[in-house]
């Protein structure tokens, strides 16, 4: 199972999501570009994506739904850890394209 990274954890990061992990692993390559594949996922402990070497964790654990009147959002608690190799300013802008591709809006 992957659960280490190639360097040492230099930041933790904690979102709670509104998808699915077919969702996210839909939505993984575009919204890590280059890095998907140094990029390890496990979610309710099974690994769904192991990066060679990892340089990015994602560990999930699936969440009891939220439900507002007869709508259902499913809930998807994650953690991103980053080995030591990225600065923050490059850690933002992973970020940054990350929710972009991953959060939903309405209009």
């Amino acid at each position: 199972m992957a659960n280490t990274l190639s360097g040492s954890v230099a930041v933790e990061v904690i979102r709670e999501m509104g998808c699915t992990p077919e969702d996210l692993m839909r939505w993984l390559a575009k919204a890590l570009g280059d890095l998907y594949q140094s990029t390890s996922l496990v979610i309710d402990d099974r690994e769904l994506l192991h990066g060679m070497p990892p340089r990015i964790l994602l560990q999930g654990a699936t969440l009891k739904s939220r439900k507002i009147a007869l709508l259902s959002i499913p809930v998807l608690k994650l953690r991103i850890t980053f080995d030591q190799s990225f600065s923050v300013r490059q850690i933002e802008s992973i970020l940054g394209r990350f929710d972009l591709y991953t959060r939903r809006g309405g209009g």
